[in-house]
């Protein structure tokens, strides 16, 4: 029985991108093949908010609601994202998790023991993520197990 990991960015997404779409794809494929057992993870963070000139109750107010409205947001698009997974007969745990996805993946693989970490690479990279490296780039380099990197197929 293996443990597959997949880890998916769905905070900035209305619709999930290809590439969140092609690795759900793989990621069901690999856990039917297997443990029919699927970890889902999603990372995101709390956007800045400005709050100059309020007073300051009202902004810790102000702040929590948004923490609240954003985590219950995130909620919401995993528990749409697994949908389909589940009514595949596939059995989901998801995992959400606040902070740096370079970080956070790394860590919820090596917590749970994953054999296997599939992510979706991105398709909103710019020059700056070449040259410091992408989330997919970054994991690579520390995964603590095997990484399978998914892209969406080329369409003509």
């Amino acid at each position: 029985m293996s443990t597959i990991l997949l880890a998916v960015a769905l905070q900035k997404w209305e619709q999930y991108s290809a590439h969140a779409l092609a690795a759900r794809e793989v990621a069901a494929a690999l856990a039917r093949g297997s443990s029919n057992h699927l970890h889902v993870l999603s990372v995101y963070d709390y956007e800045d908010i400005k709050t100059s000139g309020l007073p300051p109750e009202m902004v810790v107010n102000y702040r929590e609601d948004q923490m609240r409205r954003t985590d219950d947001s995130m909620k919401q698009k995993l528990e749409e994202y697994v949908a389909p997974l589940r009514s595949n007969g596939l059995e989901i745990t998801k995992i959400l998790r606040v902070g740096d996805p370079r970080e956070e993946i790394v860590k919820v693989a090596t917590e749970i023991k994953a054999d296997l970490l599939i992510i979706g690479t991105h398709s909103k990279r710019g020059l700056f993520d070449i040259f410091l490296g992408g989330t997919a780039q970054q994991v690579s380099k520390r995964a603590p197990c095997t990484l399978v990197l998914v892209s969406p197929k080329k369409t003509d």
